[in-house]
């Protein structure tokens, strides 16, 4: 309820009770940001469109300020590709998250000698590639109307996540999406 509901709530315009959300379902701050979550720290080799139950888990974490076990999503996932079985395309295990793993082995051993060549060069994102982006996302997308502003931990630095499985506060000045996200939950599920 609480991950659905704070889809609605930052204007997911796609099927929020599917197992996969796509990113261009998002308004464009959202969809940036799930992107972002994909290109680090999803377990795909292609396909970068989609997020799975877990990844969007991890954004509505973000949002609402909430807890959530980024380490143990990463080591779920490398299970997951150890276990991998099957034919050219599906059984391939791949390296995954090789920055992840040599930030771990810097931090316990810092003085272990690399090799000059064995250095992976980062660009660092920058305001032009930004503007590239978005502009390129602009052609493509179209922003939820009313233009909305970023909401909870995005929007405040101070926020403090709703109790229990809510993804509002009841004092909240927004509107309310649990009618909405209920009838839909009624007539998807009976």
């Amino acid at each position: 309820m609480c991950t659905r509901g704070c889809l609605l709530r930052m204007k997911c315009t796609g099927d929020i009770f599917s197992s996969q959300i796509n990113k261009g379902d998002l308004p464009m701050r959202y969809k940036f940001l799930l992107h972002v979550l994909i290109q680090c720290l999803s377990n795909k080799r292609a396909g970068y469109d989609m997020a799975g139950n877990d990844l969007v888990g991890l954004i509505v974490s973000l949002v609402l300020n909430k807890p959530f076990s980024i380490l143990k999503y990463i080591y779920a996932n490398m299970k997951e590709n150890m276990k991998r079985t099957g034919g050219r395309t599906t059984g391939n295990k791949f390296w995954m998250y090789p920055r992840f793993l040599q930030m771990i082995v810097n931090v316990q051993h810092p003085n272990l000698l690399k090799a000059d060549d064995d250095i992976l060069k980062i660009d660092t994102m920058i305001e032009h590639s930004l503007k590239i982006f978005r502009g390129i996302t602009v052609k493509r997308y179209k922003e939820s109307k009313p233009l909305r502003r970023l909401i909870c931990a995005l929007n405040k630095t101070d926020y403090v996540a709703p109790k229990n499985d809510k993804w509002r506060h009841n004092d909240s000045q927004s509107d309310d999406e649990e009618p909405k996200l209920k009838k839909m939950m009624e007539d998807k599920f009976g």
